[in-house]
């Protein structure tokens, strides 16, 4: 009983360091939009491949220990926090790792850290309107 609890006591600042935090700053007034499961928000890795029919809402950005995290987890809590906002797509727009000083700076020093960022856009998207004539109106940036 003893060594499970020691063993608790030394994984939690393990496990607390691997957390990735994701803040969002609306692009527009607050929406009450209904909350989407993560794993329905779809990721998109260039604007090109955005729809017509997509309404950016907010800018979200990560941050993690980059030797407790990896990118995959940066793209999860991003997904979360979109779904939270109503957003059921994101646009992955870069990652940014720390540099050689500041992972050597975050060893020597107290309160330094080496943290991973991202940067995603949050969308929420409308169902493309069918027919000849919604994909023409969706190809001109006329879908609504």
């Amino acid at each position: 009983m003893r060594f499970s609890t020691f063993a608790a006591v030394l994984a939690a600042p393990l496990a607390l360091g691997a957390c990735v935090t994701a803040n969002a700053t609306l692009l527009g007034p607050r929406q009450n939009r209904a909350p989407v499961p993560e794993q329905e928000v779809r990721v998109f890795l260039s604007e090109d491949s955005i729809p017509g029919s997509c309404e950016r809402l907010a800018i979200i950005n990560t941050s993690g220990d980059a030797d407790m995290t990896d990118e995959s987890q940066m793209v999860r809590a991003a997904r979360r926090r979109a779904g939270q906002l109503g957003a059921n797509a994101i646009q992955l727009r870069g990652t940014r790792e720390p540099g050689t000083g500041t992972r050597i700076a975050s060893v020597i020093l107290p309160g330094v850290t080496a943290n991973r960022k991202g940067e995603m856009l949050a969308f929420h998207c409308t169902a493309p309107q069918a027919g000849l004539f919604g994909t023409v109106r969706e190809f001109l940036g006329l879908a609504d």
